[in-house]
């Protein structure tokens, strides 16, 4: 039979093709393939099909198929298609001997209120007005946008005279002999430019509205460096995998499948505004470099339809009827074939997936749409699941004894009398009849009337037969002929253990039985327990499935380490702490005895403080275990050397351990009141300064806050005149400091004190700055005792008295003061 003779025989729109057609022998089985299919013609001549050439199912309404006409220039429209209510029609527009002329392909867009879901079309001519082939056109040929909406297209300025363009909602024309369009977003689409052998991307933007004809917001960009091959008459289909960004373009001429990554961004543009290939005013018109494309498959027979199914994407041969499935790579540039059919058609096209993810495609020649029904035929003996009386076990002759619809190949009842097969001794004889105490008293599947000898048919003779009207194996312990489930020989009757072919006595009816080789055979017989793990049924006092130990049953055997503790039974290390991680004190180092018990149990603890060594920083020192800043003192305040900033790394080691100490002197930072000196660190009185004798600013009395700096530096001076008041004769007049013999005159008293306290300035600080620079105080860094100066010079003045420099008193000051104290002393 073929699809001519389907056409005669059938009265209804949808035509079965018979299936010679058989998928290629892969190992995985392509859906839309299966094993077999069938061919199926959903719409034909008498659609109106003329020289079809693409096909696609309507994005907003189910089940609607537009099928695009070469010869017509025109859409076929078939409402739910398939079905037993599928109407078509068939629409031209007014204009199409321009707009539509030769369609090639069309590729439904975005939705538009107005518009419903927009669609762009591709034609295969130099736009000749339909007019004859030797008219080589004018080239004004291009993409055009449409409406879907069934009361714009092709019923909107269809030849009232009033001078717009049909239907048609937008076109540009830089692309002769279009054979593929597919969208991309908004109002923009990829396109198969055969005169020019590119690939061309069209942005319509906004529409002009039906049958108007601005298009100076076209955008167009030429792909030059994706050359494609055109071969007259065959259209080279496109598709985007907008999840990918890639796109897929079947090259007839070149028998081969490209894929075009349309998001990548290094693309370079180049202005052509000024070439002759634009033919009308245009918002952008590029050529553009660089993008990233390849080749996905070669080697195929003019590659015409192209069809996305996630990632399966199918391809039809118009050179030789084949359909290929090929598996493409995670990144969508790779594939590896998976399965191919030989189709029927004499120049098959345009190839798309249904609403029901069956395949459908054009046939040109035939002016057909076929639809791919496939079907699997599980058990591979040549009959397809739909009609086959055993789906899943091959039966090659269909034998089926009881004649039930179910094979004899996969029948649980040959003779359908209610005894499956393995129990039916008589599993093909009388058939279609039912099996009861009345017909088959032993219930063998014997027909007692004219098949069963034996009653209860256990191979005992009735007289002989314990049980004789009951089917029984049983031939010890003194009951021949009986029941007996497990067949160890023993009758359920006296069998302790009826289901359990190793075991029959139990003695102290603990639930197991005394044979020691049987199924959990007893380890204590004459003792009742429990026990399952290391023992079978010995006493177990915690029920956790371990045995206690005994005489002969030690830890070392496998007894139960904590027969009080349902939670543990083991300990390796003996340690006192359980293996079992879900158990009561769980051991979290069974395998090293331990005796840690704060973070851990049972882990090497070596200074005995609880906590483990791997998480004790001090593993020697049992008063310390933690350092949250790793300054090296621990954090327990009662511990050594307790870290008194322990969330701050600091090496301070005088009266605080452990904070920061800018200046490594030992103090820190909140105690140094030199922070930065390493020098200095303390100023007990607040005076400004410090109490270590490194600097020429050293206090000389630590504990008492003063302001003096002639004879001594930082020492009480109460009448501020830089003397201390234990050397100021005169503590609360800040005009004098030493007893004269003379008393200047009120008017003479100024000139002649300022002049000497200035000598006396000038000349001290000479001899200190002399003093000090010549030889400076080495810094002695001993943190337990103070710093001191080491200065042999001696200053010159009069004999010291017995009991040394009065207090406060410096060298040199003596050597300048001496000999008037000694005279007022």
């Amino acid at each position: 039979m073929n699809k001519q003779l389907s056409i005669l025989l059938l009265t209804v729109l949808l035509f079965s093709i018979p299936s010679h057609a058989i998928a290629s022998n892969e190992s995985l089985v392509v859906e839309q393939f299966g094993d077999y299919f069938d061919e199926v013609v959903i719409a034909d001549s008498s659609d109106r099909l003329s020289n079809p050439r693409d096909l696609e199912f309507h994005p907003g309404r189910i089940n609607e198929l537009w099928i695009a006409n070469r010869n017509s220039d025109s859409i076929t429209i078939v409402e739910n298609t398939g079905l037993d209510n599928q109407t078509s029609q068939n629409r031209e527009d007014s204009n199409s001997n321009h707009f539509l002329e030769e369609v090639s392909a069309i590729s439904f867009g975005a939705y538009d209120p107005e518009f419903d879901w927009q669609w762009g079309s591709a034609q295969e001519t130099t736009n000749t007005f339909c007019g004859p082939r030797i008219d080589n056109g004018n080239n004004f040929m291009g993409p055009t946008l449409w409406p879907s909406s069934l009361s714009h297209f092709a019923v909107e300025n269809q030849n009232n005279g009033n001078g717009l363009l049909g239907s048609h909602i937008d076109m540009n024309h830089e692309s002769p002999y279009g054979v593929g369009i597919a969208h991309d977003s908004a109002n923009a689409y990829w396109y198969n430019d055969g005169y020019y052998g590119e690939l061309v991307f069209y942005d319509f933007q906004e529409d002009h509205d039906t049958g108007e004809d601005d298009h100076s917001d076209g955008i167009v960009r030429r792909y030059s460096e994706v050359q494609l091959t055109h071969t007259l008459g065959v259209p080279g289909h496109m598709i985007m995998d907008k999840s990918s960004g890639i796109l897929y373009i079947a090259d007839a001429g070149a028998n081969r499948v490209l894929w075009v990554n349309t998001d990548d961004t290094s693309v370079a543009s180049q202005n052509i505004m000024n070439e002759g290939t634009r033919l009308e005013p245009l918002q952008e018109y590029s050529r553009m470099s660089g993008i990233e494309w390849g080749v996905l498959a070669t080697g195929l027979d003019r590659p015409s339809g192209i069809a996305l199914d996630g990632d399966e994407l199918f391809v039809s041969q118009n050179g030789n009827g084949e359909i290929i499935a090929y598996n493409l790579n995670s990144d969508g540039k790779g594939t590896s074939q998976a399965d191919s059919i030989q189709t029927s058609a004499s120049s098959i096209m345009g190839l798309e997936i249904g609403p029901n993810g069956h395949l459908y495609y054009v046939d040109n020649v035939e002016n057909e749409v076929v639809r791919i029904d496939p079907y699997l035929d599980q058990d591979g003996d040549g009959i397809g699941d739909l009609e086959d009386n055993c789906i899943s076990v091959a039966n090659f002759n269909q034998d089926d004894h009881d004649s039930d619809t179910i094979g004899d190949s996969c029948d649980e009842d040959y003779d359908n009398d209610g005894i499956l097969n393995p129990d039916d001794d008589c599993a093909f004889g009388d058939a279609n009849w039912l099996s009861s105490s009345a017909t088959d008293h032993d219930g063998d599947g014997c027909r007692d009337i004219s098949e069963d000898l034996d009653d209860d048919n256990d191979g005992y003779y009735d007289t002989s037969d314990y049980c004789p009207f009951e089917v029984g194996t049983s031939n010890l312990g003194g009951v021949v002929g009986c029941l007996d489930s497990d067949g160890d020989g023993y009758s359920d009757t006296i069998d302790g253990f009826p289901l359990e072919p190793t075991q029959w006595y139990d003695s102290d009816n603990d639930g197991f039985g005394d044979n020691a080789e049987g199924n959990q055979g007893d380890a204590c017989i004459i003792t009742s327990g429990t026990s399952s793990q290391d023992r079978i049924g010995c006493p177990d006092s915690d029920n956790d499935g371990w045995s206690d130990s005994d005489a002969s049953w030690l830890f070392a055997s496998g007894a139960d380490v904590f027969p009080n503790d349902y939670t543990q039974h083991s300990d390796s290390d003996g340690d006192g702490y359980g293996d079992a991680e879900n158990g009561f004190q769980a051991d979290d180092c069974p395998d090293d005895h331990g005796n840690s018990t704060k973070d851990r149990l049972g882990c090497l603890d070596s200074d005995g403080d609880g906590w483990s060594d791997s998480n004790d920083l001090f593993v020697n020192d049992s008063t310390q275990y933690a350092d949250i800043d790793l300054d090296g003192f621990g954090d327990s305040e009662s511990g050594n050397l307790p870290d008194a900033c322990p969330e701050s790394y600091g090496l301070s080691f005088e009266q605080r351990f452990g904070c920061p100490d800018s200046d490594g002197d030992g103090w820190d930072d909140e105690l140094d009141s030199y922070p930065e000196d390493v020098r200095l660190w303390s100023d007990i009185d607040s005076d400004g300064h410090p109490d270590q004798n490194v600097t020429n600013m050293t206090d000389d009395c630590p504990k008492v806050s003063g302001t003096s700096y002639q004879d001594r530096i930082g020492c009480l001076d109460s009448d501020g005149d830089g003397w201390s008041d234990e050397v100021d004769l005169f503590p609360m007049d800040s005009s004098r400091y030493l007893k004269s013999e003379s008393i200047p005159s009120e008017e003479n008293f100024l000139p002649v004190i300022t002049v000497g306290v200035i000598l006396i300035i000038l000349i001290s600080l000479a001899l200190v700055i002399r003093n000090r620079s010549n030889n400076p105080a080495p810094i002695i860094h001993d943190f337990n005792h103070p710093i001191i100066h080491n200065n042999p010079m001696i200053a010159s003045g009069p004999p010291l008295p017995p009991e040394g420099l009065p207090p406060g008193w410096t060298l040199e000051q003596w050597a300048w003061y001496g000999a008037e104290y000694l005279k007022n002393r």
